[in-house]
């Protein structure tokens, strides 16, 4: 299963999926990301920014208004097997090594969060 909600992303643990990620000027227009321009993806433990559990970056290689995030089935095993629904913290900044800009994060609405669901074992 692969939603995302008002910015809630639900997914479940092992499951490929792909977030489009846009960004605005301050003046309201979308902003055109830039080769070379560096977005990272960041999920982090609910209520503790320090415990990162999947950091993504990726380059862009083409302008444009939206980038794609493609997690992997690895990417989305997170920690070990779960018997119930585990809601973490997520980001997505641009540049977060030359001239870091949040594009999605904590902000007035509160935290985004990811919601991962339990997935059967495979052993």
């Amino acid at each position: 299963m692969f939603k995302i909600d008002n910015k809630q992303i639900h997914l479940t643990r092992g499951d490929i999926a792909c977030i489009g990620v846009g960004a605005k000027n301050e003046d309201g227009t979308d902003y055109e990301f830039q080769v070379g321009d560096v977005v990272r993806f960041s999920v982090y433990k609910k209520k503790d920014c320090n415990c990162v559990v999947l950091s993504k970056d990726i380059t862009v290689e083409a302008a444009g208004t939206e980038l794609d995030i493609c997690l992997t089935e690895a990417d989305t095993k997170i920690e070990g097997i779960i018997s119930k629904p585990v809601d973490y913290w997520y980001e997505v900044v641009l540049n977060p090594e030359t001239k870091p800009q949040t594009i999605i994060g904590y902000d007035l609405d509160g935290a985004k969060l990811f919601t991962l669901y339990p997935e059967a074992s495979e052993e």
